[in-house]
């Protein structure tokens, strides 16, 4: 019998391809049910859209569920434009129905807005914007429909931080969060992964977002986890593999929920029916090899001192304003570490909430064989 490759890496998983959370995801659906607005921080690549859509699923068919990606917008006026059309589509299934709630509960945007019917009639959607201020009571929509209908909505929105980027960043975070504070029958998941830029929108106390909603900082899954869920996936498909590979494979990938999946992936794919040592370095190669070109566009940019810093963090160095330090790296001065740090973090090369650390598993290894 022909199995399919068990390991999923870039797109949602869920299921039998999802892997424990079963702490947090307790924790957020509660959190769902009691109405609670959750906020969700962790690096790339750990899991968040992942652990969101499973947390999420138990709700389908009882909830009104919308799902916003920030990511790719540029400005307020496009996110009033996908914030409307996300709410619209989870709310009204015909044509029709979405024509009346826009005209019993934001009238003025009628104009601006045109409807067409998909296969089954269902709605498509085409808003502009563009020529005029958006009228805001937009954004009380949900709730108008939930109080309405009797119904609750739980809104996620992904890489909220992206907010910041836009000119009038502090006027619509303060809007955002005027009007989203006295929904009571609408849930806000808020995630992203800049945690630095997460961690400053909702810790600091002179942001709008302070304290919104209840914090979850997600962690990594544990080994004893990740090689228990390694083992029985390779077992599920007829091939064997022993847990210390399985504890290789999470060191390798430092436990990123991403990499684990993907050198899994890798050694699953190389294994006919026993894993082994010479089968899992094999993989690791390939999966340098797969890195090579996006670590060598990260790094072209890199300063002199940048460059040094690394080599002090992948020496072990961590007193990095002592004089030995600094003078043995070239970093310069104190104020010039610091602004190494600033670029560095801002280009998701480090992390620094834990102590220094490289966001990426492949970076460490490429970086001895390109730099020394």
């Amino acid at each position: 019998m022909t199995h399919n490759n068990p390991f999923k890496y870039g797109e949602l998983v869920g299921h039998q391809t999802f892997c424990n959370r079963q702490k947090e995801l307790k924790r957020i659906q509660q959190g769902f049910s009691d109405g609670q607005n959750i906020v969700l921080i962790s690096p790339r690549r750990w899991g968040k859209s992942s652990l969101v859509a499973e947390a999420v699923s138990r709700y389908r068919g009882k909830y009104l569920l919308v799902s916003l990606d920030c990511f790719g917008l540029r400005s307020s006026d496009q996110f009033f434009e996908a914030y409307l059309q996300a709410i619209l589509k989870a709310s009204s299934t015909k044509m029709q129905h979405a024509a009346d709630t826009l005209k019993k509960y934001v009238s003025s945007l009628i104009p601006f807005i045109s409807f067409s019917a998909g296969e089954k009639d269902e709605i498509k959607i085409s808003i502009n914007l563009q020529k005029r201020k958006p009228d805001v009571s937009l954004l009380d929509l949900p709730q108008k429909i939930a109080r309405e209908r009797k119904v609750k909505f739980i809104i996620c929105i992904d890489e909220f931080q992206k907010i910041r980027d836009w000119d009038d960043s502090k006027e619509i975070l303060e809007l955002l969060r005027s009007h989203w504070q006295k929904h009571h029958d609408v849930c806000y998941c808020l995630y992203g992964s800049k945690r630095h830029l997460m961690t400053a929108l909702f810790a600091d106390s002179s942001q709008p977002f302070y304290r919104f909603g209840e914090t979850i900082f997600l962690t990594k899954i544990e080994k004893h986890a990740w090689a228990a869920f390694i083992q029985k996936h390779f077992e599920a498909t007829g091939k064997k593999i022993t847990p210390e590979l399985c504890e290789r494979i999470t060191d390798l990938a430092q436990s990123h929920s991403y990499y684990v999946q993907y050198i899994s992936r890798l050694c699953w794919a190389n294994t006919h029916k026993v894993a082994s040592a010479n089968i899992l370095e094999q993989s690791w190669m390939e999966f340098l090899n797969d890195h090579n070109s996006l670590f060598l566009k990260t790094t072209e940019k890199l300063t002199r001192f940048q460059v040094n810093y690394l080599k002090a963090v992948i020496a072990g160095e961590r007193q990095f304003t002592s004089q030995r330090v600094s003078k043995e790296y070239d970093l310069g001065s104190p104020g010039n570490i610091k602004r190494i740090e600033k670029a560095l973090e801002d280009n998701e090369i480090m992390d620094f909430l834990n102590g220094p650390e490289l966001c990426e598993p492949y970076f460490g290894p490429l970086f001895k064989k390109t730099f020394y």
